[in-house]
């Protein structure tokens, strides 16, 4: 029998956790407190599975796939970790919001592991007060969560042994790359290092150098081909350590260093210009669904996922 996992949170990123487990062989109770947002994730989820079929990325159809997802709406937590074995939170990043429902999945069961989805909490910030901190452990997939291999554990100072390598199976198992984030520090590795190049980005957009289009180009057509492949420190070494630091002392001093977001950024958000939820951003999106753009930012990434893969096996 397969292990079943509970999925608390039916947003971008949960729909792609449910399919990750689900396309590898587990069991998923996927739970929502509304219908609305239950319902647009489990029509999502078949439609990213049609993608990974059509890349060879599955051998399996959707039904199958989604034979194994059982959406369920309810707040009452007994019901929803009935006969679960580990527990993946992924509500928004609210820090009260997760720890009441931390709690009330340990009045439940608090011998069962909870893997927090988070990009910038610690775990000792959410396990404070919980019956059994030992067994709450931070998990930071990223979005979109079915297809960016990677997933970061950082564990709470009392986070157990047990807890981390249950967490560090069920990932594996349901085909992600795990890295252990050894020190508790917020936003762990992957954040931290895009919050300095989102900032850089930001400065740049701000201060009128390039336009939002030319970025993505510049990015796309350079470090972003390079970083498919090569890790920065690899990099590093083909540049050459000491030009490296030739090119540090000259550029350093004058980048941003900025601790708020930009003017721009700011503008953005406060006229609900939010990116493909809102249906405009840096980009505008007016007149395409939600499902179609994602579908189109999928299959540019669904190609990279495939290379990648292949480059793990060889």
């Amino acid at each position: 029998m397969a292990e079943k996992i509970l999925i608390v949170g039916t947003g971008t990123m949960g729909e792609g956790i449910a399919q990750t487990f689900a396309q590898n062989g587990f069991d998923v109770r996927f739970v929502a407190r509304r219908e609305e947002p239950l319902a647009r994730a489990m029509e999502q989820i078949p439609q990213n599975v049609e993608q990974f079929i059509e890349f060879g990325l599955t051998e399996e159809g959707v039904d199958q796939v989604m034979a194994r997802i059982e959406g369920m709406v309810t707040t009452d937590m007994a019901k929803a970790a009935e006969g679960c074995s580990y527990v993946v939170e992924t509500i928004r990043e609210n820090l009260e919001d997760k720890r009441a429902l931390i709690s009330a999945i340990q009045a439940v069961d608090p011998e069962l592991v909870i893997g927090s989805n988070t990009g910038s909490m610690t775990v000792d910030s959410l396990a404070e007060g919980m019956p059994k901190p030992e067994n709450i452990i931070g998990i930071h997939y990223f979005n979109p969560a079915h297809i960016i291999p990677l997933v970061e554990i950082h564990r709470g100072s009392r986070t157990s042994d047990a807890a981390y390598e249950l967490t560090a199976r069920m990932m594996r198992g349901s085909g992600k790359k795990t890295v252990l984030v050894r020190k508790e520090v917020p936003g762990f590795i992957v954040n931290r290092v895009m919050g300095a190049i989102t900032r850089e980005i930001h400065f740049i957009l701000d201060q009128g150098i390039c336009t939002p289009e030319d970025l993505d180009t510049a990015i796309k057509s350079s470090t972003g081909l390079r970083f498919a492949c090569l890790g920065p420190m690899e990099v590093d070494d083909m540049i050459g350590l000491d030009i490296s630091a030739t090119v540090s002392a000259r550029v350093f001093p004058g980048l941003s260093n900025a601790t708020g977001p930009s003017e721009l950024l700011l503008e953005k958000v406060k006229k609900g210009e939010l990116g493909i939820k809102s249906g405009k951003g840096w980009y505008d999106y007016s007149g395409r669904t939600r499902a179609e753009v994602l579908e189109e930012k999928n299959r540019a990434l669904l190609p990279q996922l495939k290379l990648f893969l292949e480059r793990e096996k060889a």
